[in-house]
């Protein structure tokens, strides 16, 4: 894969390969800057050091992954919107050698480079870290070598199908969807056009940006189509070169499907699976409005069962646990003592335990939920006790429930965080959102209402129905 990527940088030096913000880069620019971060880490790191890039899918981040990756040294990607304290804890846990931002433009677009020869990476090492949301109120740091990265690729270009194309950015590159739209580009000669988070927030300028980019290829969550369809201007007058949609992190409905056919009838859609453990994504199908909405099957190297609670095979039409196994699995967390009974070795495979619950008609996958408090929401995955235990650590809060509250076809609409303060205690719902700004992502951020009591239901758990019912939600 690497070796693909530095041949099509050296060979085609004026194919454009990035555009961000009003600016194109050719594979000459990304190169010259690669060469010269490669030089640099070589004299300040070893191979196998961690080097967090810090940034918001600036063209040094993409140089600097490139130059890691050549030297086999582990990248971590850090967007600016993750907030301060939780960069902190992932600093904490990585133990970087090095933390790369914006500084480093000062020396690499210097056109005396020392081309690069040597590529340093091998399949058992770790390619890239990226941190997700943790049961215990820790980000936990997942890790994914050059041989997990090497079976994503190759299974998406198969996939996809792109060749000299422009593949639209979604993502920032904390989150694993970007592995998609981050690689192919550099794999099959192909334009990466980024659009930045602020352009996303204005409508009016997504869509000019939209328009403007003749996108043939995006990879986004449901949550972003559904958002982009909210507006009737966008469909193939808007995008006419759009010919494939990849969505994977979140569940597919049968309704954005059949939206996105009306709008955009020639459309290719694939739905895809995976969590960040297993490499982007592990199973794909197309899908149309005539067809179910299934997770499709998996890649040729990776084997999926439905097991219970005892690892037994499940038969079809019964439902329980998704089990990952082969060569997208990933090496494990960071923090070792997590890897205990979600990264197994099951048929002599390397294997993981995801916590999704399906069940399998003629080896198709149909996903039923999770068994966990873990959701997904806007295409991320959150641990829902994360936010509670951020919650319950405050002084003046005596108990917190956070849950959701879904539409009608069991789509999540908000998060939302009951709160019980401790007698005596006047605080107000935004002096607590303010708190769980500096600690947590956007995404994260549920609704606060404040209780006078978490009632329990016949079993003594909390009741959580009786909380949703009849509530007025104050952001």
């Amino acid at each position: 894969m690497l070796n693909k990527i530095l041949y099509n940088l050296k060979n085609y030096p004026d194919d454009l390969c990035y555009h961000i913000g009003e600016k194109d880069y050719t594979n000459k620019d990304l190169y010259i800057y690669t060469c010269n971060i490669y030089e640099y880490l070589k004299e300040h790191c070893n191979k196998q050091d961690k080097v967090i890039v810090y940034g918001h899918k600036d063209i040094y981040m993409k140089a600097t992954f490139l130059a890691c990756s050549f030297l086999g040294i582990t990248y971590v990607p850090v967007d600016v919107s993750i907030p301060k304290m939780r960069r902190e804890r992932i600093i904490e846990k990585t133990c970087p050698k090095l933390i790369i931002d914006a500084s480093i433009t000062a020396f690499i677009d210097n056109d005396s480079y020392t081309d690069i020869t040597d590529i340093y990476m091998q399949d058992d090492d770790v390619y890239y870290i990226i941190f997700t949301s943790g049961s215990t109120g820790e980000p936990k740091g997942v890790q994914i070598t050059y041989g997990n990265l090497k079976s994503c690729m190759n299974w998406l270009m198969d996939i996809s199908n792109v060749h000299n194309d422009v593949i639209l950015n979604q993502a920032n590159f904390s989150f694993d969807l970007s592995v998609a739209d981050f690689y192919l580009p550099l794999l099959t000669r192909s334009m990466h056009y980024i659009i930045e988070k602020d352009t996303q927030k204005d409508f009016s300028l997504l869509f000019k940006e939209l328009h403007k980019s003749n996108a043939s290829f995006a990879v986004m969550t449901p949550s972003y189509a559904e958002l982009l369809l909210l507006d009737k201007s966008f469909n193939m007058d808007l995008m006419p070169q759009l010919k494939t949609i990849l969505f994977c992190g979140e569940k597919l409905s049968k309704k954005t499907v059949t939206k996105l056919y009306e709008h955009f009838p020639d459309i290719v859609i694939i739905n895809s699976y995976g969590p960040t453990e297993c490499t982007f994504a592990v199973t794909s199908t197309v899908v149309t409005p005539d067809t179910d909405i299934t997770l499709g099957l998996p890649k040729p190297d990776v084997d999926i069962y439905i097991v219970n609670d005892n690892l037994e095979l499940m038969n079809d039409y019964e439902t329980g646990e998704i089990l990952i196994a082969g060569a997208s699995v990933g090496k494990g967390y960071l923090d070792e003592s997590l890897n205990a009974g979600a990264f197994i070795r099951f048929k002599d495979k390397p294997s993981y335990l995801t916590g999704d619950l399906a069940y399998k008609v003629n080896g198709k996958l149909y996903y039923a939920g999770r068994k966990d408090r873990q959701i997904k929401y806007k295409g991320y995955r959150i641990e829902l006790r994360e936010i509670e235990s951020l919650l319950n650590g405050l002084d003046y809060i005596c108990q917190s429930v956070v849950t959701v509250n879904t539409n009608k076809d069991g789509d999540i609409n908000r998060i939302i965080a009951f709160v019980k303060l401790k007698d005596s205690i006047n605080i107000s719902s935004k002096e607590i959102k303010a708190y769980l700004e500096n600690h947590l992502p956007s995404y994260m951020i549920p609704v606060i209402k404040i209780v006078d009591k978490i009632p329990l239901n016949e079993n003594g758990k909390t009741d959580e129905k009786a909380l949703l019912e009849g509530i007025n939600y104050e952001r």
